[in-house]
């Protein structure tokens, strides 16, 4: 190495003369010859060498690249005879010049501007990677260079890429230009530059297109925005990482030429579109095709960006796509990086967002603004090619392509880009490309559809420069191939160029060195399988037969042991998410160190591997039909090779667990010092990443949930991964955290916990823990894990799930009540309309509120649709007016007043040019929405309550009066047409409450008031079937395979086989209001009162809903349980009321038809009485807790002995509705009201009636407390007409305000009796409904509670002296300061001590002159106090404490506070409710304390 430097400094190179050596190199080196002249070779190094030597003379400025590039001439000398890369050589050339002609402004270090110095450094670092791997193979031996010269040479053509890249990189990002002039400080220098620039543009682009102006001046966010999209750098042109090569000279020609005429339109072969689709089966040379055009518009100027897709790691995942690609074009086009950066500064996490998302504020919105720049100093760029190659490569489930859905809704949008997509014809790509918006804007070129004589024209130039090389290497003389085996070979490929490509490896195969004999044993297999063309269910069996010989041959050559490993590690490779190198692979599959690297090499023909002595280098399959003929049992026939998926996931599934048991905490050893610092502060991060998460234990991080996925489940399996789960699952994201990627779908657990705790996870770490340990079902494994770090104790007794159920979010609306739910047609939003005048938006996964829309001057919004694509929705108002509404931003786009009076119904076509819409004016009107002025009535004769469209445009509008009519909106006239009519009516018996559409717009179903579904064939009008109901159909939606799904309000929602009329599945229900079901087939969201509901079919009978992982590892779970528990609580969800015992050890719940009472501190429930309730009734308590009573639907009260369980007596009197009961302290009495305006007192015991103690006629009574010593009463009632009687004698002091009446025209009024006589002392008038009313215990102070949210305070000891004295003029009325909760005033009390208020949701302190005369006790256990609030529960210890937080409550399990008996707490222990959605809760909390 000495000698080679010493004669290298003996020999120097004057700049002047090697640059002018370079030019003529590049003028004179030919575009067109033999590929096989190694003359050619040695010209292009004989230019390239010097070149290099300039580079390094003029690199003083930075002695790290003086060496490197030191190092890469005695590389390139050292192996001139063993590359044939002419042509990346020559590129690789223009490179160096254009660095050298920069450096030679800097021959010193001291002249050099420091961030010059900084990125010549970073470009030195790159280079000697590039060394490092050639020096490695300049160390074997030179008899092994000789044997393996094809491979090397190879390897030199990907190291000269590799150098080419690195500089060419560097030339655009570092900018160099920028850094002279700033560190200079010639400010004019832009100005001059630009104009230049400018200059040149014009002369471009006058009527033709203007190469893109690559970055010649330096942002310094160039790095940001590489750390702010996370582009994926093996996705680009020239990054290294692709197997495919470019077009062989002189093929390909055509289509070439073709693709160059799209870009250039004054060039007319192909239509100016801004898409053109090249689509081919696999093999035909796609890639290829796309690489080598992608190639030659990089050296024109032309190309924006590129994103070659693969199946591997980011490559195929399709949400990288367009960040990568706003990447490359920031780096080229210097108004559009400069739009982007402020749009990444507003949204730093446009990363990861969706395509749809990154798509519009990446790269639509920076070229909006690109354009508007046009008159500006920046040149405007009339072509921007951007090439996405393969993709169906990309991992993309759904139904059509979301890279296609997303350029056809912004594809207006996109001058001057123009896209170039390769892939094979998928149906989910056919279908996005048969978009509206898409088909008019693509060109469609099929490589099929190319003369076949042009294609064979290309594989014969190919294979006979191919094979001639592989003549000359091995010296086979010039007959060699006869003229006939060529054509036989030709004829096999049947014009796929990949089994050419295939071919010739395997011929000239460096390790066998038998090339006659290897195509004789080719042409003999391809022949045979040709033979049985008939008989074959391949399409490519001739293909297959010679991958069948190239595995066959490679097996024969290895020993027992290593051909017992093949199928395993051939598995591993296809299936494995990202390219492997033999390292990881050994590491992974734990097979001893250098098995991979001794078993690959015989697969030369069809794998990429690196020499021996090198393991680190991913394995490349030259072809993906290789790893489709592998997994195929119906192309691989011999079973020793065929891989099977199921079985092979399991294996490397099994392995990555096993690998990760290495996970620890704290797994880079940070010291403690920096365990407060971010990810990015980490000291050293990229080399302790490298040192202790090794490539194999990264893999297995990153995706052992995706071999999960696809795994066949076994036992082993199973033991690893609760292993796992129990052991690392924290360990494991700590990892994903470090690596910065984005964390997979967790465990059914984890994911459902996310759902369902969503809000609390987001916001408090230290009760993440607490409320998946409390609120999780019992027998989850992560509920255990949450155990162990939670801290607290509070136990759910009554009333957890013993598996999670179908329901995945809960959400508690605040304010009024939800009328109307409707679903995105993307399934991503749920929309609820409510009483107060607003739209709400939700994420239908996380239950998370996105958006809220307010109406326009104050009207209520009646009903919502949404536009196809989602981003829009339409909505009806009661002033007649309908508005357009932009989803993401909330904004009001546009108002029309189409109707008179309120509008019912609203829908938007599926094409999303029409809108309809139903009021309550008798019309219903159709319009387009590009000029809405054009309408048509549709000729209802009536009330039109809704209308919705069908598939085909048709549409139907159905009412109350039971018919459901059909529209033709195809054949309207909007010029002529005024009012159109019906093609046909279709008639029912009950009113029509809802109708949906057949996809296939064969049948129309229609829900009615009575329950009945009515099928109807559309094209005909003829009744199909009727599909039996007991309450009211809410919705209905068509699901394939012949399902109607049903919603209905008091009964199970069914899922409907409309062919056999039976029902193929269910989902509990009760009192849902509005109902909608998602387009994806499997979310359900329903609506009761405020609560709203997102929820799954259950998966166990649905065969319509996908099976996900969430679905396999709910299985897992299931099974993995430890112990097999039954359910805990109660499984009914009707619950009325309910209430503790005095001492807080029972609770009493009701139902329509039946009391339960439970043991509080176990949760069973000890006694189940039938009773049947009215809707308002509640039970009560003995003050011992001996006896509790109930009202009857008779109008009775029930009262039982709770020992027994048996009657203690029945008393009556009542003729209306017994609203409250109360027993008097002595238990001998009680005293019960109702709405028929009295207070009756009964004897306990037997069947006994009841005496009045007061009666006012016309008034409803709904409250009721006597206070403890059985003295007096407290009454709260209301009255329509005329006010409350105010005339009484026995009156002690009169009303302190006048009568009013509240919106209701109702009179309230506040009365005190007497409860012996139940003569009124007091009566005080309300403007409002009292909703609660208590006295203390002491009897000196007594509440009341209204419907306004406000709480007053009375002093009736001023008119309860002790010998009746003088009553004062009037009663001291006081308002308590209670924190505002917006809801009635359902419960009311004093604390256990008397100093404080709590109702259902507040706890208020009362100032200490107001009161109670008699505090009460100071025992820690009687006067603890918990309470909910603000949707936490929270709990007092004692007076003078604070609240604090005892949990979070989730949605499922918060009290249904609009009910008076709905939440109860007894010396704070036991908390008692029943849900929104009727079900019962108990919470312990003694252990919480």
């Amino acid at each position: 190495m000495r000698h080679l430097r010493a004669k290298r400094r003996a020999r120097p190179v004057s700049s002047a003369s090697a640059l002018s050596l370079s030019a003529t190199a590049a003028r004179s080196a030919p575009t067109t010859g033999d590929s096989r002249g190694k003359d050619l070779m040695k010209t292009s190094l004989k230019y390239l060498i010097p070149a290099l030597q300039i580079t390094k003379g003029v690199s003083s400025a930075c002695p790290q690249l003086q060496l490197a590039v030191e190092a890469l001439l005695i590389v390139l000398e050292a192996y001139k005879k063993y590359s044939e890369a002419t042509e990346a050589i020559g590129t690789l050339l223009s490179r160096i010049q254009s660095l050298n002609g920069l450096l030679n402004k800097f021959q010193s270090e001291d002249s050099c501007p420091q961030p010059l110095k900084d990125s010549l450094v970073t470009l030195a670092s790159e280079l000697q990677e590039v060394v490092g791997d050639a020096e490695r193979v300049q160390s074997k031996w030179w008899i092994v260079r000789l044997l393996r010269a094809t491979d090397y040479a190879e390897r030199i053509e990907s190291w000269v890429k590799k150098l080419d890249q690195r500089i060419h990189t560097f030339l655009l990002e570092r900018t160099i230009a920028l850094e002279v002039t700033v560190h200079k400080g010639f400010d004019g220098a832009n100005s001059r530059l630009d104009k230049a620039d400018l200059k040149r543009a014009n002369e471009l682009n006058d009527g033709k297109t203007m190469p893109i102006r690559r970055c010649q001046t330096l942002s310094p966010h160039i790095s940001a925005l590489k750390r702010s999209l996370r582009p994926v750098i093996e996705a680009l042109l020239y990054s290294g990482s692709s197997v495919h090569v470019q077009c062989h000279e002189n093929t390909r020609v055509e289509v070439l030429s073709s693709l160059c005429s799209w870009l250039r339109p004054e060039h007319p072969p192909l239509s100016d579109l801004p898409i053109l689709w090249l689509h081919a089966l696999a093999g035909s040379g796609k890639s290829t095709i796309a690489l080598t055009i992608a190639d030659r518009w990089d050296k024109e100027g032309l190309l924006g960006a590129s994103f070659f897709c693969a199946r591997d790691g980011d490559r195929s995942n399709i949400n990288c796509i367009f960040r990568t690609i706003a990447y490359r074009l920031a780096l080229h086009l210097p108004t559009f990086r400069e739009h982007l950066i402020k749009i990444l500064e507003m949204e730093p996490d446009l990363y990861s967002s969706t395509p749809t998302r990154q798509l519009e504020k990446l790269i639509v919105e920076p070229l909006e603004a690109l354009r508007a720049s046009a008159k500006s100093e920046a040149p405007f760029p009339a072509r921007v090619a951007i090439v996405i190659d393969a993709l169906d490569e990309c991992t993309d489930d759904t139904a059509v392509s979301t890279i296609l859905k997303s350029l056809a809704l912004h594809i207006g949008r996109l001058s001057p880009v123009k896209f170039l997509i390769t892939s094979r014809p998928e149906e989910n790509i056919t279908r996005g490309f048969l978009q509206q918006s898409l088909d008019d804007n693509t060109q469609k070129l099929a490589l099929s559809k190319i003369p076949e004589d042009l294609t064979r024209r290309d594989i014969s130039a190919f294979l006979e420069s191919r094979l001639a090389d592989i003549r000359e290497g091995f010296k086979l003389g010039a007959s060699w191939p006869l003229p006939k085996q060529l054509e036989n070979l030709i004829s096999l490929s049947e014009l796929l160029f990949i089994f050419a490509a295939a071919a010739v490896r395997y011929i000239g195969d460096q390790a066998e060195r038998d090339p006659k004999s290897r195509l004789t044993a080719l042409l003999d297999a391809g022949n045979a399988a040709a033979a049985k063309r008939g008989t074959s269910a391949s399409e490519f069996s001739i293909l297959d037969a010679l991958y069948l010989q190239v595995l066959e041959n490679a097996a024969s050559r290895l020993g027992d042991n290593l051909k017992a490993r093949l199928n395993l590690v051939l598995g591993t490779i296809v299936l494995a998410e990202q390219r492997l190198s033999p390292a990881m692979l050994d590491a992974l599959l734990d097979l001893p160190t250098g098995t991979a690297s001794r078993v690959l090499p015989v697969f030369g023909a069809i794998l990429t591997i690196s020499d021996s002595q090198d393991d680190t280098t991913p394995i490349r399959i030259i072809h993906l039909s290789f790893s489709n003929f592998l997994v195929d049992p119906t192309r691989c026939t011999d079973q020793g090779f065929l891989v099977r998926p199921q079985i092979h996931h399991s294996h490397i599934a099994l392995r990555c667990l096993n690998v990760m048991k290495v996970l620890k905490y704290n797994i880079l050893e940070v010291d403690s010092e920096h365990d407060h610092v971010l990810n990015d502060e980490i000291p050293d991060l990229p080399a302790r990443l490298s040192r202790h998460i090794p490539a194999a234990l990264e893999y297995a991080c990153r995706y052992w949930t995706r071999h999960l996925c696809e795994a066949e489940v076994g036992e082993d399996l199973l033991t690893a991964l609760k292993e796992f789960c129990t052991s690392h699952l924290l360990h494991w994201l700590e990892t994903q955290s470090l690596q910065a990627t984005d964390v997979p779908s967790l465990l059914y657990d984890c994911e459902r916990a996310v759902r369902a705790f969503y809000p609390i996870i987001s916001t408090s770490a230290m009760h993440m823990y607490s409320t998946v340990a409390i609120f999780a079902p019992i027998d989850t494994r992560l509920r255990r894990l949450a155990a162990a770090h939670a801290r607290t104790s509070l136990v759910v007794r009554v009333g957890l799930e013993n598996t999670w159920s179908t329901t995945l979010v809960s959400r508690v609306n605040h304010g009024k009540y939800i009328r109307t739910l409707t679903f995105s047609p993307d399934g991503t939003y749920v929309a609820c309309t409510k009483w107060d005048r607003t739209v709400q938006l939700f994420n239908v996964h996380t239950g998370a509120e996105l958006q809220v829309f307010k109406s326009h001057a104050d009207k209520p919004i009646e009903c919502l649709s949404f536009s196809p694509t989602s981003k829009e929705f339409l909505s009806g108002s009661k002033d007649g007016s309908i508005h357009l509404w932009d989803v993401a931003t909330g904004a009001n786009l546009n108002t029309w007043k189409v109707h008179s009076d309120l509008v019912h119904s609203v829908a938007w076509s599926p094409n999303g040019t029409l809108a309809a819409s139903a009021s309550l004016d008798n019309t219903a009107r159709l319009w387009s929405l590009a000029s809405p002025k054009q309408m048509v009535v549709l000729n209802c004769s009536g009330w039109v309550g809704y209308v919705v469209f069908a598939p085909d445009w048709d549409l139907l509008s159905y009412s109350p009066s039971g018919s459901c009519k059909i529209w033709n909106t195809r054949g309207v006239d909007w010029d002529t047409d005024t009012d159109i009519k019906p093609t046909r009516t279709l008639k029912h018996n009950s009113d029509v409450l809802t109708v949906a559409v057949s996809s296939d717009n064969l049948l129309v179903a229609c829900g009615l008031f009575n329950g009945e579904i009515v099928l109807w064939n559309k094209s005909d009008g003829q009744r199909v079937r009727s599909l039996p109901g007991r309450s009211q159909v809410i919705s209905l939606a068509f699901y394939p395979s012949g399902v109607l799904a049903a919603a209905y309000t008091e009964t199970p929602f069914a899922l409907w086989d409309v062919l056999t009329g039976a029902v193929v599945n269910s989902a509990g229900n009760k009192d849902a209001r509005a109902a909608a079901f998602a387009s994806d087939c499997r979310h359900i969201a329903h609506a009761t009162r405020r609560q709203l509901h997102v929820r799954l079919w259950p998966s166990e009978q649905n065969a319509i809903v996908t099976t996900a992982i969430t679905g396999r590892l709910k299985q897992l779970a299931r099974r993995s349980s430890v112990e097999d528990r039954e359910a805990v609580g109660n499984h009914r969800i009707d619950v009325r009321a309910v209430i503790t015992s005095p001492m807080g050890n029972f609770a009493l719940s009701e139902y329509a038809d039946e009391l339960q009472i439970y043991e509080a501190s176990t949760g069973r429930c000890i006694r189940t009485i039938d009773h049947h309730i009215d809707a308002y009734s509640s039970a009560v308590w003995s003050p011992t807790g001996r006896l509790f009573a109930c009202a009857g639907a008779d109008h009775t009260v029930h009262v039982w002995e709770m020992d027994s369980g048996s009657y203690a007596g029945i008393v009556t009197g009542h003729t209306s509705l017994v609203n409250s009961v109360v027993f008097t302290r002595d238990e001998q009495h009680v005293l019960y009201a109702s709405w028929d305006g009295t207070i009756r007192r009964g004897k306990i015991g037997g069947r006994t009636s009841s005496e009045v103690l007061f009666q006012s006629v016309g008034d409803r009574i709904w409250a009721l407390a006597v206070s403890s010593d059985g003295q007096w009463i407290l009454s709260a009632s209301c009255r329509e007409g005329s006010p409350p009687d105010t005339s009484s004698a026995d009156l002690l002091a009169p009303p302190s305000r006048q009568p009013v009446q509240d919106n209701d025209s109702h009179y309230n009024a506040l009365r005190l009796h007497d409860a012996t006589t139940g003569h009124v002392v007091w009566i005080q008038h309300y403007p409002c409904w009292i909703t609660s009313v208590a006295f203390s215990e002491d009897c000196t102070r007594a509440l009341a509670g209204n419907q306004k949210d406000e709480v007053f305070l009375y002093d009736p000891t001023q008119i309860i002296p002790p010998h009746h004295a003088a009553p004062p003029l009037s009663v001291p009325e006081h308002k308590l300061s209670v924190r505002e909760t917006h809801e009635n005033i359902r419960r009311i009390s004093f604390s256990p001590n008397g100093r404080a208020v709590i109702t259902h949701r507040t706890y208020t302190s009362i100032p200490s002159e107001l009161q109670p005369l008699h505090i009460g006790p100071t025992d820690r256990s009687l006067i603890a106090i918990s309470f909910y609030d603000d949707d936490w529960l929270w709990r007092i210890d004692h007076p003078d404490a604070d609240p604090r937080r005892l949990c979070w409550i989730p949605p499922m399990f918060r009290p249904q506070l609009n009910s008076v008996d709905s939440f109860s707490s007894a010396g704070g222990q036991f908390i008692v409710h029943f849900t929104l959605g009727g079900s019962l809760v108990i919470m312990d909390s003694a252990t919480a304390c």
